[in-house]
């Protein structure tokens, strides 16, 4: 298993880290068992549709309760703010089904993009007045958090990247949206591992043709008081929220919009490192 700081490392540098059985068997298995006939009849209804999805997870009768415990869990929280800062908002929370397709279409590109939803690719449209070169790392301002409910093989799509494209101004074209990528890289998956995403990766689905549903759930992040998709107003969250004021768990709080004197102590964090950075200042050469 990888250390905390590997998986930083291999963020920055690539976009993407993979946490190997971030689930594990059972609670797949338990997934599963509530997921494969709920989905079944959404794709029955509508044979044509690609994708069909349960949005505000937490607000679902039977997935409210496991699905806490998936976005509460440390492994998960204290990775996100080693990347993103204490600065850590769910914006929505779904699992996505996506049923197989035929055959002849194996191995096909589904579309690449960018999930930076306030920010992605503002750059493409304006003129620089220099050669773009790689930018060094930065803070994402969100971040997407894929956990896969079975093996990803070329049956069932997998995951596709290109490394590095959050720091290197890759922008692919739309008409080679759904064209495989010289530098692409498909990501090896079992049941159960979670991809931990930066916002300005980009990667695509490949279309599934295993004869079964594929699933992932998707835990998004962004920044703290940027617009969220999911409402806070559920039972679950509710709850959640009460029992974080009982501990006095501002990270709980924060995760769900409350922010409380957060403020107030970033600017202090802020002055401080103004103050150090005027400390450090020595005189002009003449």
């Amino acid at each position: 298993m990888k250390s905390q700081q590997e998986h930083i490392e291999e963020y920055q540098s690539e976009g993407y880290t993979v946490f190997e059985n971030y689930l594990d068997s059972e609670k797949v298995a338990s997934l599963r068992a509530v997921l494969d006939p709920e989905f079944s009849r959404h794709h029955a209804e509508d044979p044509n549709r690609p994708r069909a999805t349960i949005s505000s997870i937490l607000g679902h009768e039977r997935l409210a309760s496991p699905l806490s415990e998936h976005i509460l869990n440390p492994r998960l929280l204290d990775f996100a703010e080693a990347v993103m800062g204490p600065y850590v908002q769910l914006d929505s929370m779904e699992i996505s089904g996506y049923p197989s397709v035929g055959i002849e279409e194996k191995g096909k590109v589904a579309g690449w993009h960018r999930d930076a939803f306030n920010l992605t690719e503002q750059w493409v449209n304006y003129p620089f007045t220099y050669q773009r070169q790689p930018r060094f790392y930065t803070p994402p301002m969100a971040c997407n958090c894929l956990t896969y409910l079975q093996n990803m093989t070329l049956d069932s799509g997998p995951l596709r990247v290109v490394p590095g494209s959050h720091l290197d101004y890759t922008y692919i074209t739309e008409e080679a949206h759904h064209e495989p990528h010289p530098n692409e890289k498909l990501v090896s998956l079992q049941a159960g591992d979670m991809v931990f995403t930066h916002c300005e990766l980009l990667h695509s689905g490949t279309l599934n043709t295993s004869g079964a549903i594929r699933y992932f759930i998707s835990a998004y992040f962004s920044h703290i008081g940027l617009p969220h998709r999911d409402t806070f107003e559920t039972p679950t969250i509710e709850q959640i929220i009460a029992d974080a004021r009982q501990r006095n768990d501002r990270r709980t709080l924060r995760l769900f919009g409350i922010n409380e004197g957060f403020y107030q102590r970033q600017q202090a964090a802020w002055q401080q490192l103004i103050d150090e950075d005027k400390s450090v200042l020595t005189e002009g050469i003449a």
